[in-house]
């Protein structure tokens, strides 16, 4: 008998599991026994026995002390809380379902700049009738978005801007030039991003967190973009600072930002970014739909039924 425990309690709603989540997933496996961790105690006091785990915290240190372990799984896109294995003995399979989900959350956003959405708020509350208050306003099919960090959720956001008619450039560090046949959008690499960023009306962020990327787009990089272009953040928020990025707001460099993650979350009632006019703010909460938990039941089930 195969043991899969799971530890998937989250403070949020939208992200916490409960057994009856994985009622479809022990229908189709008769030979795995379902075990449940009700805290991270018990996980720690489990984890000799583990061989398999779905969880939403792994730590580095924790490998060694589960000498049985061959795989864990997590609904999580990124690193930041379940950890690889530093021997590479172990497997970590990060959920790859959260694609659509941040494509429709981009889209709403960048609907919102473009209509100015904020405009028409104001006219409402100010029972004003003015039909000319969206005359700057152009098709999303003549406009060019860049995206900046162009993988498998990137991919996800080009294929639903490529089929608004959208020019979309994507930012790949593996390509220097050619267009992705799936989606339509052509490749830019990591050397011709500055001379791209002046092109783009909307700019979607999508890198990890990490070193490598901390303020990525730098007062330097936010300077390159257009004065009427939209800049947006669903990778990881220290990709981009928020001192720069406000100076950028304040100093007319850009004209919007949405914003779904910030450098400290969750973010403090003192932050700028609260009140700021041209922001528009979500609390990390892209992928908050009702289908979140049965899109990661349905790719663990796929994964657990091709490698256990």
């Amino acid at each position: 008998m195969k043991r899969l425990h799971v530890y998937l309690h989250a403070e949020d709603a939208g992200l916490d599991f409960e057994k009856s989540d994985f009622e479809a997933f022990d229908q189709d496996f008769d030979d795995v026994d379902l075990i449940f961790l009700e805290d991270e105690a018990a996980l720690l006091q489990a984890l000799p026995t583990i061989t398999w785990i779905d969880t939403w915290h792994f730590d580095r240190f924790w490998y060694e002390l589960a000498p049985n372990l061959k795989g864990v799984f997590t609904p999580a896109a990124g690193k930041d809380w379940v950890h690889e294995d530093p021997r590479n003995r172990v497997p970590t399979y990060y959920g790859t379902f959260h694609g659509p989900m941040i494509a429709e959350s981009m889209l709403g956003m960048m609907l919102h700049f473009n209509r100015r959405i904020p405009v028409m708020m104001s006219q409402q509350r100010g029972k004003a009738w003015n039909r000319d208050a969206q005359l700057g306003s152009t098709l999303l099919c003549n406009q060019t978005a860049l995206i900046v960090g162009y993988g498998n959720i990137g991919r996800s956001c080009g294929q639903i801007l490529t089929n608004l008619g959208m020019r979309v450039y994507g930012h790949q560090r593996n390509h220097h030039d050619g267009i992705d046949s799936g989606t339509g959008v052509q490749y830019v690499h990591q050397d011709d991003l500055d001379a791209f960023l002046p092109t783009a009306d909307h700019v979607i962020i999508l890198l990890p967190g990490g070193k490598n990327t901390h303020h990525f787009m730098s007062r330097e990089r936010l300077i390159r973009m257009r004065p009427t272009a939209f800049i947006y953040n669903f990778g990881r928020g220290t990709t981009i600072g928020e001192t720069d990025l406000l100076w950028a707001l304040d100093e007319g460099i850009i004209s919007g930002a949405g914003i779904d993650v910030t450098e400290t979350e969750p973010l403090p009632a003192d932050s700028r970014l609260w009140d700021h006019p041209g922001v528009l703010l979500q609390p990390h909460s892209a992928c908050i739909f009702q289908e979140y938990q049965q899109l990661h039941i349905d790719e663990l089930t796929l994964l657990f039924r091709s490698i256990s």
